[in-house]
């Protein structure tokens, strides 16, 4: 690549402080001559070949302001690079002038075919050059310009407004008809990715633009009528209240049209409503408030939308604040362990416990791990909640064996989002180094769907930790769909049976439900596998488990979670 003009050499911000011309000319007479006319106003760059040439647009197309480029020359002619040029979106955007000195309207007509923008003549004349290149370069600033001016308003893969025209639209809507009552729709759907998956991303943008024009077609029958792409697959609507009584026949529209669409998929759609009642509230807001209203029919095939509520606003304000407080929280130590003892059944004796979480707050008192688990769990902050807690018991095991004090072995759980942390092997053993606890008395908990989740990195996971020497237990088991594959497929230690499982004590399922129970114990013992029953809450129950050959109990019957000073007085004194 050459380079011309003149202080050629004073750093790359310089060489773009004008606009710059790429000279594509294999004969250096002819190159030399285009350059003397054009470096007193612009930067040159100099090819011999479309090679070249092609090579300097690539690496910088986006400070390149024009191209001349002649139609005869070795290697890659003119022609082979207006092919290249012309099946290269990225580039069209550069203008490109053709330099020639053949005759004749098919040359003309072939090079405009392959996108040339004009042409200039041999002999060359040095006013005409200037003039055309002007002409081009403003003309493609002009192009740039309303692109530009488009990407601002509307969507460039549908053709529909942007959410910020659509804002714009709307608040205009809103002010033009105050006697009307209106509602922002938030339309999306459900496991859009997996249609990407299944159809490929070119079908996925076909259905995103079919939906584009069945909202185009809704509002051709609604009086007024605002309407955008939000983002991905989620489109946000703004329709009159009165629609909003047949909410219903509008979701069907929907399904039905989809279901003509693609015959082989079950295209499913969430929709979110928000009735206006302010109008000076921001529209993104309510856009909001609708999306958090679609969320509530997530993979219901049943009840295709939801309306907002006041609740639903509380419930994510709640959340946000349960979020905002935790790293406080812990930093405070607010997060402490509560222990639920485990009890051999023959003889009733401690066999362990498992660590359990709760929340101790110095104004609130306790908040319900109901509250917060299940945010942290959809957010990722589990993660750190369990490494947490995690290191607070292999802390408290140390403490014992500090105090020399020969402890039962406790469980932790590991959370279903910590299974996709791909360290946790390392994370869970440099623990047990750091404070130099047997893995023999740091039992690992992982409910069974946490196994039909991602099983091959779960059982690779599982069975390193196996080697270091942890117990790992399978909590709530056969609470799953798939309870015998996982357990055909993962190795585990320990069964750990939920008795929710079991019906209700006299109720007409209860033989049917302690048939499975005693079964799953049976097979456990045919695999050597120690069964755990959780959740045991009545004698009745007790007494079944015993006949059924049962060896380990958990739950209130027994003993509820405590705090470890009361843990520590049941085991140890």
């Amino acid at each position: 690549m050459k380079i011309s003009g003149r202080k050629l050499y004073h750093g790359a911000k310089e060489l773009f402080m004008k606009n710059t011309v790429l000279v594509v000319e294999d004969n250096e007479m002819n190159r030399m001559m285009l350059v003397s006319f054009l470096e007193d106003t612009y930067q040159v760059l100099e090819a011999e070949n479309g090679r070249e040439a092609l090579e300097i647009l690539q690496n910088s197309r986006n400070k390149i302001s024009a191209v001349i480029v002649d139609l005869i020359m070795p290697e890659m002619n003119g022609y082979e690079f207006l092919k290249v040029y012309s099946s290269s979106p990225e580039l069209l955007n550069v203008p490109v002038i053709v330099s020639t000195g053949e005759e004749g309207e098919d040359v003309e007509i072939e090079c405009l075919g392959y996108g040339a923008w004009d042409f200039i003549r041999k002999p060359y004349n040095p006013h005409i050059i200037r003039f055309r290149v002007k002409n081009v370069i403003e003309r493609s600033e002009f192009y740039l310009l309303r692109q530009l001016r488009y990407q601002e308003q509307f969507d460039t893969l549908t053709g529909i407004y942007i959410q910020n025209m659509f804002v714009h639209q709307t608040e205009k809507m809103l002010k033009e008809n105050p006697d009307t009552d209106f509602m922002i729709l938030h339309f999306d759907i459900y496991q859009f990715q997996v249609y990407n998956s299944v159809f490929g991303r070119r079908e996925g943008d076909k259905l995103l633009c079919h939906i584009a024009d069945l909202l185009r077609r809704m509002a051709e029958h609604v009086e007024h009528m605002t309407y955008c792409r939000i983002e991905a697959d989620a489109f946000g609507i703004c329709v009159p209240a009165s629609v909003g009584d047949e909410i219903q026949k509008v979701v069907e529209y929907f399904q039905k049209d989809f279901q003509e669409y693609q015959r082989d998929y079950n295209i499913l759609s969430n929709m979110g409503v928000f009735y206006i009642e302010d109008r000076e509230a921001s529209i993104p807001a309510m856009i909001d408030h609708a999306r958090l209203a679609s969320k509530e029919c997530k993979g219901n095939y049943i009840y295709n939308y939801y309306i907002y509520t006041e609740r639903m606003g509380e419930d994510i304000q709640e959340a946000q604040k349960i979020v905002n407080d935790m790293e406080q929280a812990m930093k405070e130590e607010q997060f402490v362990l509560y222990l639920q003892p485990k009890y051999g059944l023959t003889d009733y004796k401690l066999a362990g416990a498992e660590v359990l979480t709760r929340w101790i707050t110095p104004d609130k008192g306790m908040v319900s791990p109901g509250k917060f688990i299940p945010i942290f769990e959809k957010n990722g902050l589990i993660m750190k909640l369990d490494f947490y807690i995690w290191e607070q018991s292999c802390k408290l095991i140390r403490s014992w064996l500090d105090r020399g004090i020969e402890p039962f072995p406790i469980s932790i759980n590991i959370s279903r989002v910590s299974m996709y942390n791909p360290r946790i092997v390392e994370e869970i053993h440099e623990l047990t180094v750091k404070y130099d606890i047997p893995p023999r008395l740091f039992q690992l908990e992982l409910t069974e769907s946490a196994y039909t989740d991602n099983p091959e990195t779960i059982k690779k996971a599982m069975h390193q930790l196996q080697e270091y020497g942890h117990t790992i237990l399978m909590d709530d088991f056969g609470s799953g769909y798939s309870s015998l594959n996982v357990l055909k497929d993962i190795s585990v230690d320990v069964l750990k049976l939920d008795m929710k499982f079991m019906a209700a004590s006299g109720s007409e399922n209860q033989k049917r439900s302690e048939s499975i129970v005693a079964n799953v114990i049976h097979l456990a013992k045919d695999l050597e596998l120690p069964v755990i029953a959780e959740g045991v809450e009545e004698k009745e129950q007790v007494d079944f488990l015993n006949s059924v050959g049962c060896e380990y109990v958990q739950g209130y019957y027994f003993a509820k979670p405590m705090p470890v000073e009361e843990y520590e007085k049941l085991a140890f004194v």
